[in-house]
């Protein structure tokens, strides 16, 4: 895996871009906001250098061929709006695992949609990936919803000890093979 020229994805609505220092006010209010980490085992950052550290971790991962992570831009207003990822990336077995997040106030808008299609698209077409995986809270109804419209399958259940917050995790683990991609997406 090479992500060196870094590749920007243009959708109809967004531009999935590098995460740059200057996106650190927009990332940071994404970051801090409780309803962000709701389901997931994140802390929220405290302030603006934490989110920092964050973009600069990122970058250094993107640059180690670790794993790449967009911003998403949304086109109309030119805010960084969430992030999608793919990590987890197993060479040998061709398959990496999918992160993902939007701002409250842009989700329910097929957004999130738009902007996982078209990096699967890319994990499979250009990563040359086999297989991608999702593992989604299970009370998180909202992305249990968008992996099954986006042809993603359920395969497994398993349990997650929390890190940062001092609980169990129900997780659903959904997995897209690259042969089950229909033409109509």
């Amino acid at each position: 895996m090479n992500f060196n020229p870094f590749p920007t994805i243009e959708t109809k609505n967004l531009l999935l871009r590098r995460m740059v220092e200057s996106d650190r006010n927009d990332i940071h209010e994404m970051r801090k906001d409780p309803q962000m980490n709701e389901y997931t085992d994140s802390k929220e950052d405290e302030n603006v250098s934490e989110t920092t550290a964050y973009i600069e971790k990122m970058s250094k991962g993107i640059e180690q061929n670790k794993w790449i992570i967009w911003a998403i831009e949304h086109k109309l207003t030119q805010k960084v709006i969430g992030s999608i990822s793919i990590w987890n990336i197993n060479v040998e077995l061709k398959s990496g695992e999918l992160g993902y997040g939007i701002i409250p106030s842009f989700q329910g808008k097929g957004l999130m949609k738009e902007a996982l299609q078209n990096v699967v698209k890319y994990g499979f077409n250009e990563m040359k990936l086999k297989e991608i995986v999702a593992f989604t809270e299970e009370n998180n109804i909202a992305s249990l919803r968008l992996l099954e419209k986006c042809q993603f399958l359920q395969i497994d259940r398993m349990e997650e000890d929390g890190y940062f917050k001092k609980q169990v995790f129900q997780m659903n683990v959904y997995q897209l093979k690259n042969n089950t991609i229909s033409a109509n997406s």
